[in-house]
């Protein structure tokens, strides 16, 4: 079982990487160090690192404001933000500046917007393992190199105002964006960013709800009118106080104001009012705000520390109130049935603390030894009222209140090994140990320690050929929102917390080849198999109906739908992405792709046959093209994406969603106006809508037994279905 005491384990993987570090790698033939990443490799150099270097200059046709359009251009790569975890090590994308990591849990592609173009000196795309950068564990890199400042000298600003005409609703939305780096003499430089975003949509459904013949019993339409204005300021200072030392501090709050109005009303088939929901959902005290700081020591260029610390902070109010209607109401005005009210309030946080030492014993071996803690807890309550005439009366919910503490330690240790220079190996091995506890409505301690083995190796067949392979066990991380339950009274549907959930224990393998032509041409092809231990998915959870009764009695028990564990499964797929260039055929075009195909299988509990997993879709991809018009100053293209259906199997019911058909943009932009571009867009041209059916059966969804169909074709989205933007950048 990986459910242990922190004790031993704990004192056993400290012992084991003490070892490891005191017996040190088998030394190898002494080979020249590893440049630094802002250090311009040489061609040669470059070719057997796997490092491919880009000149500022080659981005200039595509009019970079920030940084993120800079690395959303490099051939061959996309970003990927890392997973949404606790803690910091397991968040990782694959992007770096200056060879690091910026110290926030922020996604890195909002970091790469917040640094001007023009302060970027030039791209590293780094493929395979590498010994001179802050992050392991991706076969994949991309290093953002910033000019070095000199004091007095500032960068120049950014602006972005970003206008939305949203399909549907006939209201405008947008963004405007304010960004500026400051030099503070040449030891430190402080960048200040200011965004005021603001997102208003509309969301129409149109629902039929049949019988097991398929005769029409009820038509449901449903409307949702989000508004979203929120305030975001954000400042990182980077400081040089001597040359061995690097300071990091960051530090970002973004409070927001958000309403949405609700409305469903039912009709019977010959078109009489049968039902009517309203309603109207007020969030308050809505914020997220996060401190970070690092500090890292060069003792040479063969050891160094760094330390970092990161806080975040989320809080949310969220008041629900809803008037439902009928023919024949039974209290207040006229068909006014009851008067629902609901209050949610969630409030989490985290502290992390990372720190490790970076050895490089010789040319060939880069360690990483070090350790990493953290704090997190997610509080909630959940309050119920129904109001028929009566006054308010408390609806009795399971589990929904709740708080969930976990404290979390993780040692490590990573090598990197240059065995030649063709061929690099990277072993890894973490150790996570942690405690969950639970109070409130239900009180549960839990245990957990899983060791988390990692297995990279990276071949350079060739200059333009590189052979990529790794073997990696992973743990997930549980969702603390999932500990308590929720409600959702538009679908008439509630979720049951689950404290006795299991994180899921993954062994990955994955093999990808990359070829290279010319500067500008790069395809990745890959392969993967995962073997997923505990499969997380929705179980039955039959659970006493009425707060605090123990013993409780046979009527109150009642069976609600939980997440859970549903045993072992797989996952077997091949991923492509790629950029081509089109010349000579069509000048200055380009053609950039990204494709996945899946399987997933695992033993449903219920039915006891073979299934996909819930919520994971079979493929997905996404092509764009783009021509650029030196002549006119101008660029225009567009792209498609599209993705399979999937879906949700639940104890009553088994939910199926399908986006037919692809979502097509098209786009222009000029730059005819020095020091601004102009760009305007059309997304979803063809107005492709998401279709959802709900199929739900008697007793269970075993019985096979069909009792009625919801089919619902939902036009829109919290920012529209379609809709029509203009977007103007520049430089101050």
């Amino acid at each position: 079982m990986d459910s242990v005491k922190l004790g031993r384990p704990l004192k056993s993987a400290v012992g084991l990487i003490a070892l490891a570090a005191g017996l040190g790698p088998v030394a190898m033939a002494q080979q020249a160090p590893v440049p630094s990443p802002t250090d311009k490799a040489a061609p040669a150099q470059a070719a057997q690192d796997g490092v491919q270097t880009f000149e500022v200059g080659f981005f200039k046709q595509y009019n970079p404001v920030t940084a993120a359009d800079i690395v959303n251009r490099v051939p061959g790569f996309e970003i990927d933000d890392g997973e949404a975890l606790r803690g910091f090590g397991a968040t990782a994308g694959n992007v770096l500046v200056n060879g690091e990591r910026p110290s926030s849990k922020i996604l890195i592609s909002e970091q790469l917007k917040r640094i001007p173009a023009d302060s970027v000196a030039k791209i590293e795309l780094i493929s395979g393992s590498a010994s001179n950068v802050d992050v392991r564990g991706q076969t994949q890199l991309v290093n953002v190199v910033l000019k070095k400042t000199t004091q007095g000298e500032s960068s120049p600003g950014t602006w972005v105002v970003d206008v939305r005409s949203l399909q549907y609703s006939n209201r405008v939305g947008g963004q405007f964006q304010l960004t500026k780096k400051f030099s503070l003499g040449e030891t430190a430089d402080l960048t200040l960013d200011f965004q005021l975003p603001n997102l208003r949509g509309r969301t129409e459904s149109f629902e039929a709800v049949r019988n097991p013949a398929g005769d029409l019993t009820r038509y449901r339409q449903q409307l949702g009118q989000p508004n979203q204005i929120g305030v975001q300021g954000s400042g990182v200072l980077k400081w040089r106080p001597t040359a061995e030392d690097t300071v990091g501090l960051n530090v970002q709050i973004a409070p927001t104001w958000n309403t949405t109005n609700i409305g469903s009303i039912d009709y019977t088939p010959a078109g009489a009012f049968e039902r009517g929901t309203f309603g109207f959902v007020d969030y308050t005290n809505n914020y997220t705000a996060e401190v970070g700081a690092d500090w890292e020591h060069r003792f040479s260029p063969e050891l160094s520390v760094k330390l970092i610390g990161l806080g975040t902070f989320t809080g949310v109010d969220q008041d629900d109130l809803f008037h439902i209607f009928t023919p024949t109401g039974t209290a207040g005005p006229s068909g006014l049935a009851t008067i629902r009210t609901i209050n949610r309030t969630t409030e989490g946080g985290e502290r992390v603390g990372r720190g490790f030492v970076t050895w490089r014993p010789n040319g060939a071996h880069t360690i990483d030894i070090g350790m990493e803690g953290a704090f997190n807890f997610r509080e909630t309550t959940l309050d119920i009222f129904n109001d028929i005439g009566a006054g308010p009366v408390p609806q009795a919910l399971p589990v929904s209140d709740t708080r969930v503490e976990e404290t979390r330690v993780e040692p490590f240790i990573t090598d990197v090994w240059k065995i030649s220079p063709q061929l690099t190996l990277e072993s890894g091995f973490i150790y996570e140990a942690s405690t969950i506890k639970q109070s409130g409505d239900e009180v549960k301690e839990r245990e957990f320690s899983y060791p988390k083995p990692r297995l990279i190796a990276t071949w350079q067949a060739a200059e333009t050929d590189q052979l990529r392979a790794s073997v990696t066990r992973e743990v997930a991380q549980l969702d603390f929102a999932e500990f308590g339950s929720s409600i959702n009274v538009v679908d008439e549907s509630s979720l049951i917390g689950n404290p006795d959930l299991e994180p899921e224990k993954t062994w990955k393998a994955r093999v990808e080849w990359e070829h290279k032509f010319g500067k500008r041409g790069a395809v990745t092809m890959a392969v993967f198999h995962d073997a997923v231990e505990d499969v997380q998915d929705f179980v039955p959870r039959t659970i006493c109906n009425v707060i605090g009764q123990v013993p409780c009695a046979p009527a109150n028990l009642r069976t609600y739908d939980a997440p859970g564990n549903i045993g072992d499964g797989t996952r077997t797929g091949v991923e492509v992405r790629g950029a081509l260039p089109l010349s000579p055929l069509i000048p200055n075009a380009e053609v950039r792709f990204s494709g996945m195909y899946q399987e997933t299988d695992v033993t449903d509990p219920l039915t006891g046959e073979s299934r996909r997993f819930s919520t994971e879709r079979e493929w997905t991809y996404n092509v764009a093209y783009r021509q650029e018009l030196p002549e006119l100053k101008s660029a225009w293209g567009g792209s498609a994406k599209g993705t399979s259906d999937k879906f949700e199997y639940k104890y009553l019911e088994e939910i199926a969603f399908d986006r037919p058909g692809s979502a097509i943009e098209v786009f222009a932009e000029t730059t005819q106006i020095p020091g601004v571009t102009v760009r305007a867009s059309v997304t979803n041209i063809f107005h492709v809508e998401e279709t959802r059916v709900r199929s739900f059966f008697a007793g269970s969804r075993a019985s096979d037994v069909l009792q009625r169909t919801e089919e619902r074709k939902q036009k829109g989205g919290p920012e529209g279905t379609q809709w029509v933007a203009v977007r103007v950048s520049g430089t101050f």
